[in-house]
């Protein structure tokens, strides 16, 4: 006992910097003296170095000032929380790859292009057992979009050689059916995104 009260009294700016110095009555206090040493020793710097490296971070150009004053402000860039598709949030999503402006392509290609913010509408308002989810699925593997922008970032093109959507996840990329209605268009979607394996067609 007496081995330990010297011991204890030899580190005790170190012990009462890590919270754990007491007045030892029995040899069984040492348990805890040594327990709550570890705990500090490995646990505390865990907790706040990188919580201190991050405030100084924002700390940078005096953002964590504004960020106290404002905490409403920057919530929707601090913190991310999925939002609900709708058709114009999937439509601007994808940037549709475009034969040159005039030729017989870009004029199929564009009527095509009216039929699948059509169909994104019809998607979103009929709840046909379809949803803009699936789409999303479809085309990237993922059911919401994510905070950090996708990359590479989505796109449209189109073909002729099948009747059915086509997707590459790897390249988030939706291959439209060029068709002649949209009445069959909607079919060949639903059927495609469907009866797709996986993520996709591929």
């Amino acid at each position: 006992m007496e081995e330990l009260v010297e011991l204890a009294d030899k580190h005790s700016s170190m012990l009462q910097t890590a919270g754990c110095y007491r007045c030892l009555r029995t040899l069984g206090d040492k348990e805890k003296v040594v327990d709550g040493y570890i705990q500090w020793y490995f646990t505390y710097p865990l907790i706040t170095q990188p919580g201190y490296r991050f405030k100084d971070g924002l700390a940078t150009l005096n953002f964590f000032n504004a960020l106290e004053q404002h905490p409403s402000i920057f919530l929707p860039y601090m913190c991310y929380r999925a939002e609900d598709l709708t058709a114009e949030s999937v439509e601007s999503l994808f940037r549709p790859q475009l034969s040159p402006t005039g030729s017989s392509n870009r004029h199929e290609e564009e009527r095509v292009l009216g039929y699948w913010l059509d169909y994104l509408i019809a998607v979103k308002e009929d709840g046909s057992g379809m949803s803009l989810e699936d789409i999303l699925m479809f085309a990237t593997g993922l059911k919401e979009i994510p905070a950090a922008k996708l990359i590479p970032q989505p796109q449209l093109t189109f073909q002729k050689h099948s009747r059915f959507p086509e997707a590459n996840v790897c390249a988030n990329t939706i291959k439209l059916p060029i068709l002649p209605s949209y009445e069959i268009f909607e079919e060949a979607m639903n059927y495609g995104i469907k009866n797709a394996p996986g993520f996709g067609l591929h």
